[in-house]
């Protein structure tokens, strides 16, 4: 089966171009402008988990649809809750990450009804079209959000809650939270007070810095009315440049090229569950991180490496091997460098020391990163630990550019994933909470449905393949604890 993923990788990288977000939209989606920061609806500081996370597999079948011209297109929609407030944070306070107009602040009604208490907003986003916002299940609407005022990026729009069909406490879900989705070129209306439908989802990335969500993910927002240099927050107007107590970044790899450890917060991100990751007094530096390796059709739990380069030139990129934790035998290396995508399997268990996985060439700047898959293709029951530890990068001379290349396979990479769709207007009362413009709703919707399953996306496969692939990946297996 991993043959026929490198294959496939191989092949995508033949026939299709590189998407602006990491998670690849699907068709008939589109990706957030890349010139604008999208922050979290919620106060600075405030740790906020993906109860339901993109498509009708990752915690909610109502996440579906991506330009359905009667629909809601929900595919990309995420269900957001307080992870660590009382109750799932009801009554806790949501803001608007954009500044833009209040098209409907209310309760929605007739087809749309499952929405409960809900605000609309549109915003102009600079690119020529249109998106609208929606913050639905409410427990309440500031009395400063008037539809046809205007509201600012921070602004307070209520509170979390769990309203729908004109209640406060709703049959429909279990969880209180906030069904956040943004929509392009999409029109509001339809029955009732209306709702958005038509247009395109919209992959809400990167989101507060976070790219590739997945259900279960934590993420702290930054948004904030009035941001302060100093806060420790990176948000507003500022930037490394003007900020950089608040927007640090990774140290910069000079010429000569450098150690990057993966204890250095900035510059490892490790991303998955976290009671799977084990640090280790070990290798590299005194330490190390692993996980347990899997044959799952895709990613529980990753790791990345981000590289920031001072000059662009070729480097040789080694990985630092413990061999008493570094047991896979088929790790794969995934390299993003100048816009292109390599690949070298690696057995971790042959060298205790450095492994070369190549020489590179990088562009210079940042945007470019090393990452490691838990779903090397070894059962979990054979329980090989996969090791995470320092990578070094050696300029070779630099004097100019050698175009772009290295010596692993092209990129190979699992399935992406994604989003809640309601149907887009429908006449009378839609218990199932889904709008339709026709009469009678073509989907019944039961609000925001509580059945878990996380799936996630990722970048180094696109749509053409994701189809294909999806085919093949019916099931997925349940990961167990690290072992001791």
């Amino acid at each position: 089966m991993r043959s026929l993923f490198v294959v496939l990788g191989l092949a995508s990288l033949l026939i299709c171009s590189a998407a602006s977000a990491l998670t690849t939209p699907l068709p008939g989606a589109v990706a957030f402008p890349s010139n604008v920061k999208l922050v979290l609806p919620f106060p600075a500081g405030a740790k906020i988990k993906l109860l339901s996370g993109y498509g009708p597999s990752a915690g909610s079948s109502l996440h579906k649809d991506t330009n359905k011209p009667s629909k809601a297109n929900d595919y990309y929609a995420l269900d957001l809750v307080y992870d660590d407030k009382p109750n799932a944070g009801k009554g806790e306070p949501v803001l608007t990450p954009l500044a833009g107009k209040v098209i409907r602040a209310g309760w929605a009604t007739q087809g749309w009804s499952n929405y409960g208490l809900r605000v609309i907003l549109q915003h102009d986003l600079g690119d020529g079209h249109v998106y609208h916002t929606i913050y639905c299940h409410l427990d309440a609407i500031d009395s400063g959000v008037k539809e046809g005022g205007m509201v600012s990026a921070g602004q307070l729009l209520g509170t979390l809650g769990q309203s729908c069909l004109g209640q406060l406490s709703c049959g429909s879900f279990s969880t209180p939270h906030l069904h956040w989705a943004i929509h392009r070129d999409s029109s509001v209306g339809g029955s009732g007070t209306g709702g958005s439908y038509g247009g395109n989802a919209v992959v809400p990335e990167p989101f507060d810095g976070a790219e590739d969500l997945f259900q279960g993910q934590v993420i702290t927002s930054s948004n904030s009315s009035d941001p302060k240099c100093g806060d420790g927050f990176c948000n507003g107007d500022e930037t490394p440049e003007n900020c950089p107590q608040d927007c640090p970044i990774c140290a910069l790899i000079p010429p000569t090229g450098r150690v990057v450890e993966e204890s250095e917060s900035l510059c490892f991100t490790q991303f998955g569950t976290p009671k799977y990751w084990t640090k280790e007094s070990a290798g590299h530096g005194g330490s190390l991180l692993w996980t347990t390796a899997t044959d799952d059709a895709k990613p529980d739990n990753y790791g990345v490496w981000s590289f920031d380069f001072q000059q662009a030139g070729d480097y040789t990129l080694e990985i630092y091997t413990d061999a008493g934790f570094g047991q896979s035998k088929q790790a794969r290396y995934q390299i993003e460098h100048d816009g292109d995508q390599d690949e070298n399997v690696v057995d971790q268990s042959a060298v205790d020391g450095w492994q070369t996985l190549g020489t590179f060439y990088f562009a210079a700047g940042g945007g470019q990163q090393l990452r490691l898959d838990d779903n090397t293709g070894e059962p979990l029951s054979q329980k090989r630990k996969l090791a995470f530890d320092a990578v070094r990068l050696t300029g070779m001379g630099n004097s100019g550019g050698s175009g772009s290349g290295g010596n692993g396979l092209g990129g190979s990479g699992a399935m992406g994933t994604g989003g809640e769709g309601a149907s887009a207007g429908g006449g009378g009362t839609n218990t199932g909470g889904a709008p339709s413009i026709p009469a009678t709703p073509s989907d019944a919707d039961s609000g925001c449905s509580c059945r878990h399953a996380g799936l996630r996306a990722r970048r180094t496969l696109p749509t053409s393949m994701y189809l294909l692939g999806l085919a093949l990946l019916a099931t997925r297996r349940r990961r167990h604890p690290p072992l001791a």
